[in-house]
């Protein structure tokens, strides 16, 4: 996943580790709106929670990538079980609406820091590099890895152990945390493929340009259901990466601002909330989201090993 994100995260994702309560705008007017680069990178010491509140609204980028957000064909406004839990939380923290931008997966971190939006609209994984450049808020869901090859498995990859060996070429959703994993596993970078979205990623392996594509359990199994199962299969066994020496579990969480403490701690205050009533399980159950996915409530953004540089993880008001 996109790291939900895979969701992942990636899981992890996202991607599949990828969110407002209007309509969405034409999509050119979406990508002008992602285009702009008249935003300083420069880090400004806003309060952006106090500035939603006040203009009712709370700027969110989402990509499309079903179940996390995308754009409802029929009704032309953002789905996805990351804008269904997100409007909820808008609405307690006294926002009305969130406006969504279209972008790439590779593109939510940059426009964060470029502050041409204030969130992302979905969750995806927590990973130390990325919680270098952004916070995020505690984990709304946990995903084990999993990988999709050809139907038959005819180059028996069952691990990542497996990707070392001489011939194997890898597809990953561009940006996503299993790319970092397969090179850490013995992949040589030229033989790792990145695609913009899932669907050209599973593309990829059905018309055999590449032989395994990596990504959260939980996204794969959507991905064979969204885009058909035809010349394919989800590799079983399968073994994920080992991570400080134990078998990767992703997190996925909302990625924002780390000088936007207040907007954090308030988000993370309703989604304990949330988690304590069930109803952030109701919430994401109409998108595949099982119990055995929402990761217990002691888990948070600044728990050993999620997070465990991030100048932010202090930083509690």
């Amino acid at each position: 996943m996109p790291q939900p994100i895979s969701r992942r995260d990636l899981l992890a994702a996202g991607g599949r580790l990828g969110i407002a309560a209007g309509a969405i705008g034409l999509a050119g007017g979406l990508l002008g709106a992602v285009g702009e680069s008249s935003a300083s990178s420069e880090p400004r010491q806003e309060d952006t929670l106090a500035i939603a509140r006040s203009s009712g609204v709370l700027r969110v980028a989402f990509i499309d990538a079903v179940p996390l957000s995308y754009t409802d064909p029929k009704t032309g406004k953002l789905a996805g079980s990351g804008p269904a839990v997100l409007r909820v939380i808008a609405k307690g923290l006294g926002i009305s609406a969130i406006r969504p931008i279209l972008t790439t997966f590779d593109a939510v971190i940059p426009g964060l820091v470029a502050r041409r939006w204030d969130m992302s609209a979905f969750p995806f994984y927590l990973t130390p590099a990325r919680c270098q450049q952004v916070a995020f808020t505690n984990p709304t869901a946990q995903y084990t890895e999993g990988a999709i090859v050809q139907k038959g498995n005819p180059k028996s990859i069952h691990s990542y152990k497996d990707l070392a060996r001489s011939g194997i070429t890898v597809a990953i959703q561009s940006g996503s945390v299993e790319g970092q994993w397969a090179e850490q596993a013995g992949l040589p970078a030229s033989s790792l493929q990145q695609y913009p979205t899932e669907e050209l990623a599973i593309v990829a392996i059905r018309e055999g340009r590449a032989d395994v594509y990596l990504n959260g359990l939980f996204s794969l199994n959507l991905d064979v259901k969204n885009y058909g199962s035809g010349g394919l299969e989800i590799a079983q066994p399968f073994a994920g990466p080992i991570v400080n020496g134990k078998p990767a579990i992703s997190y996925g969480g909302w990625a924002l601002r780390a000088s936007d403490t207040g907007l954090r701690v308030a988000f993370n205050a309703q989604l304990k909330r949330l988690n304590k009533s069930g109803e952030l399980l109701r919430l994401q159950a109409p998108y595949g989201y099982t119990k055995a996915l929402i990761p217990p409530p002691n888990i948070t953004a600044t728990s050993p090993g999620l997070c465990p540089a991030a100048p932010w993880r202090n930083n509690h008001l």
